[in-house]
């Protein structure tokens, strides 16, 4: 064998030994995890953020705990609830095995949360928690034939997502005083597929499919239907149907709906497109009836673009992605409308990036190789010239880029474990240094830029329920609040993704000020403000060409988001009155007077070093299984353990003949709090075996231990 064909096979053989080592390690060994044990949770948190537990607790439970289990009248169990500070993403998610909730802590700057005047922490935990709710709720005899299987009900969880997501989302709304239903953007995506004929099947329109509009179906059409059946029989419709189903689940949801209505699913549903047609149609019927033309606009399906850049006053660069392809950037010509791929990214940028020097910015939210729940947000250049990429930071947590005019400096969001700040990155040094230059507590940066000369920065806060438009000066000084506007009845109003014009006067921005989202100009010195856009169903990302006669934005509508310019007509732009269309709807279940206060932080003990081990046993549910052995065939329970962060993890399978007397076992353990992890695996199973020297075969006990 030649020498370099054995070194390959050898450093295969260490690869796949180093990769299997670690396989199933979630989090870094290195972190040292905390658990804050409150009446009804633990809580696990990466050691050094006590403050962040201890708001978590107050608002699991003080807020959530109580509003969740009053209204479903169902008390889940004692629940595992994970903070994860080591992710750049704003998510959650539920889980039954183990049965356990995780919040990653990142603030969101899309339309459909950032306006919201509620803790992100609070409608997370709380959307999450409902599904805790759903997952293990049960009544009557079919409780009592669950408890044959420990804490387990799968059939809860195979319910139809748009019943599930709907729930929680309209939970999420009702008992906090943010979520999704407070957000035009969803209302937006709803219209789009309505105004388009494509609504009419709920099994289509409320699950996920492929190569379907919205992607987040389930949460959109589940919510509005859900909140339509509120508005008609109450707001306890929704637990009257789940109460009904958690005693008869195998007769369906569509059956529960029918006992509890009067009504089948499919009847409902159409009574329900119907009204919203009619609230669809007072919107439409209130737009301005000659919007401005169209420079340019694309229109292919299920293609959605980022945000627009100029590279000179005819061309553009935007990066495009779709279901038939990777993330990749082009270069638009609005003159001859060729679309010329510059490079395919491996990873969609962030709706906020920036252009500087023939070098485009962008954030890219990395997961780490190791441990796939460790993922960081860091800042890269793309060199259009070279084609090159260079990485600016290492697990800095930064995201939204904007290069200043000169391409020096680099303005940037820092996430800082759910809220954030705003950094300066110095690109003369190597590598770049990054510089606080906001301070703000308990509160969210978003969407930075630049004026054209380099010394004001603009950018939208999020702080105690009020969103507004900030300016401060590039080295921190002269912070100022420009602009806050008003809640528009239900909705919560919001300002994003702000830009100036070429001549630094005005500020081009995103808000939702009357109905759906869409774009606005204020003027700094006069303080006036117009509406420069008018699309039914949202308007997003804008840019000015450096000669500051067009806009280009991307909008939406029932096929995916699309770049649109539009000439910068001064004359028509609109000065902005207040929304005078009240779209019903219906949102409080508790208020604050409600709910007894009964849990006190200074009562908790202190929180203690994290121990996973003991969560695996005695295991906490198990299934039954049977195994073929000399006598026909053994019968016992399997069960799968496994702790609340993932270090500890088991196999365990006991199995019995009457027949024979005898017992068989297998039990296998992994380890991740080190590297590598050590596994442990015994067994004792009966084997079939066939002779060497004769035909047939024989039953023997094949036992031993692995490590």
């Amino acid at each position: 064998m030649k020498p370099t064909i054995r070194s390959l096979l050898v450093l295969l053989f260490l690869v796949i030994f180093f990769l299997a080592a670690v396989g199933w390690a979630q989090y870094s060994p290195s972190l040292r995890w905390k658990t804050l044990r409150t009446p009804h949770f633990d809580i696990h948190y990466v050691a050094g953020n006590d403050s962040l537990a201890l708001r978590a607790a107050y608002i699991i439970e003080e807020e959530v705990y109580p509003r969740v289990t009053r209204y479903f009248n169902y008390l889940p169990g004692r629940t595992d609830f994970v903070l994860n500070t080591c992710v750049d993403i704003p998510n959650g998610f539920a889980a039954s095995f183990p049965r356990r909730m995780e919040v990653l802590m990142d603030f969101p700057s899309v339309p459909f949360s950032a306006y919201s005047d509620s803790d992100w922490l609070s409608y997370v935990a709380l959307h999450e928690f409902v599904h805790i709710n759903h997952l293990y709720m049960a009544r009557g005899g079919f409780a009592n034939f669950l408890k044959l299987f420990g804490q387990m009900n799968l059939v809860n969880a195979m319910t139809s997502a748009w019943f599930l997501e709907g729930t929680a989302v309209n939970l999420e709304t009702s008992c906090t005083t943010g979520g999704r239903g407070r957000s035009t953007y969803h209302r937006g995506k709803l219209w789009a597929q309505l105004a388009a004929g494509r609504l009419g099947n709920l099994v289509r329109d409320g699950n996920f499919l492929p190569n379907s509009l919205p992607r987040d179906k389930p949460y959109v059409t589940g919510y509005f239907f859900l909140n339509y059946l509120r508005q008609k029989y109450g707001d306890d419709i929704i637990m009257q149907v789940s109460d009904y189903y958690s005693k008869f689940p195998f007769l369906g949801l569509n059956w529960a709906f029918r006992r509890k209505t009067g009504k089948w699913v499919g009847t409902l549903y159409k009574d329900f497109l119907k009204k919203e047609r009619q609230q669809m149609q007072v919107y439409l019927d209130s737009l301005p009836a000659n919007p401005q033309p169209y420079i340019f606009r694309t229109n292919e399906r299920l293609e959605f673009y980022g945000k627009p850049l100029w590279l000179d006053n005819r061309r553009i660069l935007i990066h495009c992605t779709s279901n038939e392809e990777f993330p990749t950037l082009y270069r638009i010509d609005l003159q001859t409308g060729r679309k010329r791929r510059v490079k395919r990214l491996s990873v969609l940028p962030s709706q906020c990036n920036g252009l500087a020097n023939n070098k485009f910015y962008y954030s890219w939210v990395r997961p780490d190789p190791l441990y796939p729940s460790q993922i960081v947000s860091d800042i890269y250049e793309l060199n259009l010239d070279s084609g090159k990429v260079r990485r600016l930071t290492q697990n800095a947590h930064l995201k939204s880029p904007s290069p200043s005019p000169d391409g020096r400096q680099i303005v940037a969001v820092r996430n800082e474990k759910g809220y954030s700040n705003l950094v300066l990155l110095d690109l003369e040094s190597n590598p770049p240094g990054v510089y606080q230059l906001t301070h703000f507590k308990r509160a969210n940066t978003l969407n930075p830029c630049w004026s054209p000369d380099g010394e004001t920065i603009a950018f939208c806060l999020n702080q105690q329920g009020q969103q507004a438009l900030y300016t401060v000066s590039r080295n921190g000084s002269n912070l100022q609040k420009r602009l806050v506007l008003p809640h528009q009845l239900q909705f919560k109003t919001g300002i994003l993704l702000p830009t100036f014009t070429p001549d630094g006067r005005t500020v081009i921005f995103v808000s939702n000020f009357r109905g759906m989202e869409n774009i606005f100009a204020f003027e700094l010195e006069t303080k006036n403000l117009y509406q420069l856009t008018f699309e039914p169903w949202g308007a997003y990302s804008p840019a000015i060409s450096p000669d500051g006669e067009k806009l280009a934005f991307t909008a939406e509508d029932a096929d995916g988001r699309h770049l649109v310019v539009i000439p910068m007509n001064r004359q028509q732009w609109k000065a902005v009155p207040l929304l005078k269309i009240r779209l019903e709807e219906k949102y409080s279940i508790f208020t604050k007077k409600e709910i007894p206060t009964y849990f006190r932080l200074d009562s908790l003990r202190p929180a203690e070093n994290y121990n996973g081990l003991r969560q695996l046993f005695p295991p906490k549910w198990w299934l039954p299984m049977a195994i073929a052995d000399s006598r026909g065939g053994a019968l016992g329970i399997f069960s799968f353990p496994m702790d609340a962060l993932g270090k500890h993890a088991a196999q365990l399978m006991v199995v019995y003949n009457p027949k024979t007397e005898k017992p068989y076992g297998n039990l296998f353990y992994r380890y991740a709090g080190i590297f590598p992890h050590p596994k442990v695996h015994l067994y004792s199973l009966p084997v079939k075996r066939t002779y060497w020297s004769e035909p047939g075969s024989y039953w023997t006990r094949y036992s031993g231990g692995e490590i």
